[in-house]
C-alpha cells in the first residue's frame, strides 16, 4: 500500500463505522468485492481492509468509491444518532455528520441533509498547516465556497489564489485543484459541491 492509498488518521471507531457503511452500500448494490474493485480500480485486498476498519482510506480513495458506488460523498459520513421529522431538510448544529482526517489537519462536516446527491454543502475546518494533500483533486461538476475564518490558498490548475475572510470562489472542479491553510489559526470554509455525475 502506498501513502496515496491510506491516510492512517481516522480513529478505530470511525474506521469501523466507515467500513460498515461502505460494505452496506456495496451489498445494497449486489456487488462483490471483486466487482467493486473493477469499478473503483482499488484492489480487493485494500477494499477488504477498508470494510473491516483495518485501513484508513485517503480522500482520493473515498472519491473513487463514491463514483463506483454512485453515491454522494455524504454517504460515507458518520450519521448522528438522533433522527427526526426534519431529516432530509434540516441539519442542526452539533448533530451533523463528520469525517475527520487528522493526518491532513482537515475535518469535513456535512451541512446539507443526507440524501441529496447533486449538491453537497460542507464546512471544512483546516488546522494550521493542514490542507487537501499534495495530489490534485478532480471531480465532474463545480465547486464553490466562502471563507468564514482564517486564510487559505486555493490552487486551480496553474493559478494560485489566496483567500481571506469574506472571499468567495467558484470553479469547474474537473480542473486539478488543491488547498491549504495559510493562517496561524484554524481556517473554516463553507464548501459547496455540485456534481454532474450519476448518483
Amino acid at each position: 500500500m502506498s501513502d496515496a492509498d491510506v491516510d492512517a488518521d481516522l480513529d478505530t471507531n470511525t474506521l469501523l463505522g466507515l467500513g460498515e457503511r461502505i460494505r452496506n452500500l456495496r451489498v445494497e448494490r449486489d456487488l462483490t468485492l471483486a466487482a467493486l474493485s473493477a469499478l473503483s480500480q482499488i484492489s480487493v485486498g485494500m477494499l477488504s481492509h477498508i470494510e473491516r476498519g483495518k485501513t484508513s482510506p485517503s480522500l482520493k480513495l473515498l472519491d473513487r468509491l463514491r463514483v463506483a458506488l454512485k453515491v454522494p460523498l455524504a454517504s460515507f459520513f458518520e450519521a448522528p444518532d438522533d433522527r427526526s421529522a426534519e431529516e432530509g431538510t434540516i441539519t442542526r448544529a452539533g448533530h451533523r455528520a463528520t469525517l475527520a482526517f487528522s493526518k491532513r489537519g482537515l475535518i469535513k462536516e456535512l451541512l446539507s441533509p443526507p440524501g441529496h446527491a447533486e449538491m453537497e454543502v460542507l464546512m471544512l475546518s483546516i488546522e494550521v498547516g493542514g490542507g487537501s494533500g499534495e495530489d490534485p483533486w478532480r471531480r465532474n461538476g463545480e465547486k464553490a465556497g466562502y471563507v468564514m475564518q482564517g486564510r487559505f490558498e486555493l490552487r486551480i490548475a496553474d493559478q494560485v489564489h489566496v483567500l481571506e475572510v469574506g472571499d468567495a470562489f467558484q470553479f469547474d472542479s474537473r480542473q486539478p485543484h488543491w488547498f491549504r491553510n495559510l493562517a496561524d489559526v484554524e481556517t473554516k470554509v463553507i464548501w459547496i459541491i455540485r456534481s454532474n455525475e450519476a448518483g
